[in-house]
């Protein structure tokens, strides 16, 4: 029978870890493979064979310090992986192998390609290099045993420098040797946030941190610039995402701050913050959700003093969802489920009951009325109840483009007692502007009583040719068809608020008349109806246009 002679070519000797369980832990393993071929050069594929593998020490014929046999299975290309330090030991510790200075190491394999231990194929190679977890474990360097631990070299050996503290360096001294200096960080925790069950982003949430530490440098102490709280609705919040900073010094202890402009049902992540000249220190980090609040409850009042254009009404306001009301009163319309954006009445009430003027009405016509109120969850309506109003006219009604909101009376300038003449107002706010121009001489004297309120408008822009003031817009307003308009004085809103509990104003603060105060016009007199009194101010406010009729 004719011999076969088999040889080998290796053809890969990687040193890998084979697993992250196997990386942690010493000793570790080396990858090795090598395809297999017969005496006529084809691969030994898919079939068992035998390797005893030996790791020499010294040189190619050295004394085996280590030699394990193993049993691999050849893939399809004829390759064998095996993994050195994991099979059966015939002599010697894989574990005790001293990589890092026991050198140089071979590795001799012997393989029975029949799978047996009759080795016919014999290979040598020298390892060029050690893998480093191999290296590190039998090492002289000393492992460290705190995140931030370090070594450097002294001359003759590695020697650890234990982790420092928060603020300090590294400097070296007149032996070159690494040292730590300086000071220490201040020290900074965050408090917990109590939980809230009330929702509302303007006034804020109570937010506390503790300085624990004012950081010690050769002063003694290191002042506070700024403290305070920064949170995000992502991990790992900095000065740079939302905070609150107070620009002041502080010492040890609590201080206090608040989270605004926050969105509800919503996480945040909330630290506390100091600096001083050694930086910018952090406390833990904490989360706090917001509340999820409701749209609010409530009801309608019942509709009572029906005239021929006005009503009243309210509505009371049963919960607020826990969250602030930001609008409420009642809305009305000709067609049923009036809202928002129908005739409405505006106030800042945020609980109970609450009374409103439905008014503008025409006479002997059905209206439909609904309460509302509005929180950051949205806007809810109460019941809806229906009215009609009589067939006569009267104030706080809508009649000739807006509200009837004064009958002349006798002694008023224009009073008829056979034809009834009076002052309407528009029934919105036309806009936020300045009255007119200040600081300029005007060429008649401005009126203070009822039927002044055209000339001053007149007066006024003969002498002020600034286009956008509330004289121009009054002067050129087309409102409902009606056109003659004007910015009134003071006399037309005084008499105009005898009425004003039918007119349900939008502005309880302050409005513009046509009237300066003072010989040099340097401020107007504006008209606030929640005192029946003047004030004086410069700059845009809001203004509504009067007529007469």
């Amino acid at each position: 029978m004719k011999k076969i002679k088999l040889k080998t070519i290796i053809v890969t000797l990687a040193y890998l870890f084979i697993s992250t369980l196997i990386f942690a832990q010493v000793p570790q393993k080396i990858s090795y493979q090598a395809v297999i071929r017969n005496a006529s050069n084809a691969l030994v594929m898919n079939s068992t064979v035998g390797m005893q593998i030996s790791i020499l020490q010294g040189s190619a014929v050295g004394t085996p310090v280590y030699v394990e046999t193993q049993t691999p299975m050849t893939n399809a290309n004829g390759l064998a992986s095996v993994q050195i330090g994991g099979g059966a030991v015939v002599s010697g510790s894989f574990a005790t192998i001293n990589w890092a200075t026991g050198g140089p190491y071979f590795i001799k394999t012997e393989t029975d390609p029949l799978g047996g231990i009759t080795y016919s194929i014999t290979s040598t190679s020298q390892l060029s290099s050690v893998p480093y977890a191999l290296f590190a474990a039998n090492s002289n360097v000393p492992p460290g045993t705190n995140v931030g631990d370090m070594q450097f070299w002294n001359g003759a050996a590695w020697v650890m420098i234990p982790v420092g503290t928060p603020g300090q360096f590294l400097q070296l001294n007149s032996s070159n040797i690494p040292t730590w200096s300086g000071g220490n960080f201040l020290g900074i925790s965050t408090n917990t946030i109590a939980n809230q069950t009330y929702f509302n982003p303007t006034s804020g949430y109570d937010a506390w941190g503790n300085i624990t530490n004012l950081g010690i440098t050769s002063s003694g102490g290191s002042p506070i610039t700024s403290y305070g709280v920064c949170w995000s609705t992502t991990p790992n919040p900095t000065i740079l995402s939302s905070n609150s900073i107070v620009n002041s010094t502080t010492g040890l202890g609590n201080f206090y701050t608040q989270l605004t402009n926050l969105n509800p049902n919503t996480t945040y992540y909330v630290k506390a913050f100091a600096i001083n000249a050694t930086g910018t220190n952090y406390g833990n980090e904490v989360t706090y959700t917001t509340f999820n609040p409701s749209i609010p409850t409530l009801t309608t009042t019942a509709i009572t003093a029906i005239t021929g254009g006005t009503a009243s009404s309210g509505g009371t306001i049963v919960n607020d969802g826990g969250a602030a009301i930001t609008a409420s009163g009642v809305c009305w319309s000709t067609s049923p489920s009036p809202t928002v954006a129908d005739n409405k009445t505006t106030f800042t009430t945020s609980s109970g009951t609450f009374p409103s003027i439905v008014n503008g009405l025409l006479t002997n016509t059905t209206y439909y009325v609904r309460s509302y109120a509005t929180n950051i969850a949205g806007t809810a309506y109460g019941n809806q109840i229906s009215f009609t109003t009589t067939s006569t006219l009267s104030l706080g009604g809508y009649y000739q483009g807006g509200i009837l909101a004064y009958y002349l009376q006798p002694g008023d300038p224009g009073y008829s007692s056979s034809t009834p003449h009076g002052i309407i107002i528009s029934q919105n706010i036309i806009g936020t502007a300045d009255f007119g121009c200040y600081n300029i001489t005007y060429p008649n004297p401005f009126g203070t009583t009822i039927g002044s309120g055209a000339a001053n408008t007149t007066n006024i822009l003969a002498a002020c040719s600034t286009l956008g003031v509330a004289a121009e817009i009054c002067d050129n307003l087309v409102l409902n068809s009606y056109s003659d308009w004007f910015l009134p004085c003071t006399g037309e809103w005084l008499a105009v608020n005898t009425n004003g509990s039918l007119l349900t104003l939008q502005n309880n603060g302050s409005y513009l008349t046509s009237n300066t105060n003072g010989a040099l016009n340097q401020n107007v007199l504006l008209f606030q109806p929640s005192y029946n009194g003047f004030g004086s101010g410069y700059g845009p406010f809001p203004f509504l246009a009067f007529r007469m009729f």
